[in-house]
């Protein structure tokens, strides 16, 4: 697990929060109310760019986002490995990152909200149905998680609203893999699912030259790697999904609740209707 170097407060302070990892805030945040939080688990690959896209669009929704590494990144492919031991070290690590906020003043009572990449979706769906942090958990979204075989664990589900996003060509994640796994998180909470056409695993990894080919550890499989293919209209479209998601999840209703212009819906972004033929959405409660 990745920890940063102490982060020191301007009168001197130690900020704990930070120590966890990296803290997006907003530009703007609330000065006396604690403001909702988005943590942002990576996989084994550790703490990467994907994150930033979304960073940038919650945070314009006025929530932080705290981007920690909870899985073992020595291995090198994700294994091999003990991946049940291993998931329950990240779990405990999650307990401690929740009780840190709940002591920080910023995030003290605020709704806290998951984003899980790959392989970290498992520890993500584990917390949300864990009693310790699942009381603040308002939301989850599972970015290709890696569906078959992808459940809360022992006791119940998830109540907290998910969000599953997945593109019908990722070997990872087949179509009948998350639509089994949507309608089994029904039983228990709401779920939407929606599903990118000819859309690959981490599409949102954007590759470091032009020529490259990257793969990324394959969720549930020690030692084994899946191709990536970058969709780069599909990046901004699943960060402005997962932000809407979360500021309908996390931020509050009614009167004063003005959404950011950095979070549109879809069927209000005209470029984004013109991309709308290539998506297919199986909704059991929209966001």
């Amino acid at each position: 697990m990745m920890l940063l170097m102490p982060a020191i407060g301007l009168a001197g302070e130690r900020d704990a929060v930070r120590d966890l990892g990296l803290l997006w805030l907003p530009d703007d945040p609330p000065a006396d109310t604690p403001m909702a939080v988005v943590v942002a688990i990576h996989d084994t690959t550790g703490i990467d760019a994907r994150g930033w896209r979304y960073a940038e669009q919650i945070t314009a929704a006025g929530i932080a986002v705290l981007h920690v590494d909870l899985l073992d990144t020595s291995a090198e492919d994700g294994g091999p490995g003990d991946q049940a031991a291993d998931a329950r070290d990240a779990l405990d690590r999650l307990r401690g990152v929740s009780a840190i906020l709940a002591e920080d003043a910023r995030f003290a009572t605020a709704p806290i909200g998951l984003l899980a990449f790959g392989g970290a979706g498992r520890v993500a769906m584990r917390a949300a149905a864990d009693a310790t942090p699942a009381g603040r958990v308002a939301g989850l979204a599972l970015l290709y998680p890696g569906c078959a075989g992808l459940e809360a664990g022992d006791g119940p589900g998830p109540r907290s609203p998910i969000l599953l996003l997945h593109g019908d060509a990722d070997p990872a994640n087949p179509p009948s893999d998350c639509i089994g796994l949507a309608e089994g998180l029904m039983r228990t909470g709401h779920v939407r699912r929606i599903e990118y056409a000819g859309a690959g695993y981490a599409w949102d990894l954007t590759p470091s030259g032009q020529y490259e080919v990257p793969s990324l550890p394959w969720p549930g499989r020690a030692g084994q790697r899946v191709a990536v293919r970058h969709w780069p209209q599909g990046a901004e479209l699943s960060a402005t999904q997962v932000a809407s998601f979360f500021a309908a999840r996390l931020t509050p209703r009614g009167a004063g609740a003005a959404r950011p212009a950095a979070v549109v819906p879809v069927a209000e972004d005209h470029a984004a209707r013109a991309r709308n033929h290539s998506i297919l959405t199986n909704t059991g409660e929209s966001p």
